[in-house]
């Protein structure tokens, strides 16, 4: 089977036809996480229970325990979805691939006729390879690469439209020739944009975070997920690392309380973390775990782009 584009898939999926196993590989990260988000949808409905849903880590598992999750019933009935990031660092994958094809050899089959689902997140797909020319032939390989230069227009105009975003040709051209480029970082320019057209400059007042009192505002606006607020503070510490690193660790001390309820603690903690727990379920708490600490070794090692390190973990948090 050939390299399927996204909206083959799109189109499968849209008829009712699934592949048992699904290879979404690049470095665009947002085309990944679109059809991933397309293939959720369609497995889970519009209000997917997390109960038929599993994600998994490839850097602290054996692929055995995918083929364990797949043949493992889900507690809410129906198809099973299994995620897998970081799925390239997985090991005998290729042993245990034709248990997750099953039956169905590679060919689209309709909804209920599958146990589960499995799609692979990877940066790359190397065809020197066995396992390579497996997927090829037995699962729904998409690439997701970056990219290429005559078509970034295309896509920042896709970008923009889908924020209902009129955007001028300077600001084109200023995201055209973005360094580093991919459709995150474009995406967060344009949030930018889309925030500074809609506010009101009255509500733009900002206070120094060295008076202890914008950490704890980002705190309470990044656990609310306030994202225009959480935007605002971002800009204040992202590129004082002086600043910025004990908040990391603020956030983290409070992420730990939250995931550790119900914990014996002061009135008014408690009452925050009450109403926090409303916005988030256990499974986005432990992947926002393994994001600060992704975040805290990116700032200690290679403290390139502070701002826009930050910028996407409140973007891909909050609403």
């Amino acid at each position: 089977m050939p390299k399927l584009e996204a909206k083959s898939v799109y189109q499968e999926i849209e008829s009712g036809r699934f592949r048992p196993v699904y290879w979404l590989y690049g470095t665009e990260r947002m085309k990944a996480r679109e059809v991933l988000k397309r293939v959720r949808k369609a497995v889970l409905g519009e209000n997917p229970n997390s109960l038929n849903e599993e994600i998994l880590d490839g850097t602290s598992i054996d692929a055995s325990v995918i083929t364990e999750a797949a043949q493992t019933l889900s507690f809410g009935g129906g198809v099973k979805l299994i995620v897998v990031r970081e799925a390239h660092f997985l090991k005998e994958l290729e042993r245990e691939l034709p248990h997750l094809i099953g039956d169905a050899g590679g060919q689209t089959v309709e909804k209920d006729k599958l146990a589960s689902i499995c799609v692979f997140l990877s940066k790359d797909l190397d065809l020197r390879k066995k396992l390579s020319k497996s997927l090829v032939e037995k699962a729904a390989v998409v690439p997701c690469e970056e990219v290429l230069e005559d078509e970034k227009e295309a896509w920042i105009s896709f970008l923009a439209k889908r924020r209902q975003l009129n955007i001028n040709q300077k600001d084109v051209l200023r995201l055209r020739t973005l360094d580093p480029w991919n459709l995150d970082i474009v995406d967060q320019e344009l949030e930018k944009i889309f925030l500074l057209a809609t506010e009101d400059s009255e509500d733009e007042a900002q206070c120094p975070i060295n008076d202890g009192k914008t950490a704890d505002s980002f705190v309470e606006a990044f656990f609310s997920r306030d994202l225009v607020q959480s935007l605002r503070l971002v800009e204040l510490f992202a590129e004082s690392p002086e600043e910025s690193l004990p908040l990391l660790g603020l956030l983290s001390w409070n992420l730990r309380q939250l995931v550790a309820r119900p914990i014996k603690t002061n009135p008014y903690l408690q009452q925050r973390l009450n109403q926090w727990s409303r916005k988030w379920n256990k499974e986005e708490l432990i992947v926002l775990q393994n994001d600060l600490s992704l975040l805290d070794h990116t700032l200690k090692q290679t403290p390139k782009l502070p701002l826009g390190t930050w910028t996407t973990l409140v973007i891909n948090y909050c609403r």
